[in-house]
């Protein structure tokens, strides 16, 4: 079955923070072998369900959506799951509808990150290049 991936990041006012998302998608198509797309909830295009319908259209059949967030919040209980039609309830208002895919394409959607433990090695090695002087300040500040 052609399979493909949507990372859904909330999005933000500020440009930069779209290529941070399309460096995630890079490199997990890399590792998975799929067509990995963004879908953003706010702010940036395509939105989640653009980039779920532009998969349909493409013609994958089965589209894994898997949420870009650490905090299983709203967005990650709601307004994903009624925007894929995984969950009965009052469509976000975002400026767009819910995802109708036809009968034969198959959506999934994968579990938040959460408290995965890798992190905790991504958070110490932020602190070691602090300390140690490498990034000794925020980037983004």
């Amino acid at each position: 079955m052609r399979t493909a991936v949507v990372i859904v990041g909330h999005g933000s006012r500020l440009r930069d923070t779209v290529g941070i998302y399309e460096s995630i998608a890079r490199v997990a198509s890399e590792r998975l072998g799929y067509e990995v797309r963004v879908g953003y909830m706010k702010h940036h295009r395509p939105n989640l369900v653009e980039a779920v319908e532009e998969l349909i259209a493409e013609g994958y059949k089965r589209i894994v959506v898997v949420p870009l967030f650490i905090v299983p919040g709203l967005h990650v209980t709601e307004d994903i799951p009624i925007l894929l039609g995984k969950k009965d309830g009052h469509v976000p208002e975002f400026g767009y509808s819910k995802v109708n895919p036809p009968e034969d394409v198959e959506i999934l959607y994968a579990d938040a990150i959460g408290a995965d433990p890798r992190l905790a090695e991504v958070v110490a090695d932020r602190v070691e290049s602090a300390i140690s002087g490498e990034r000794g300040r925020c980037a983004s500040c």
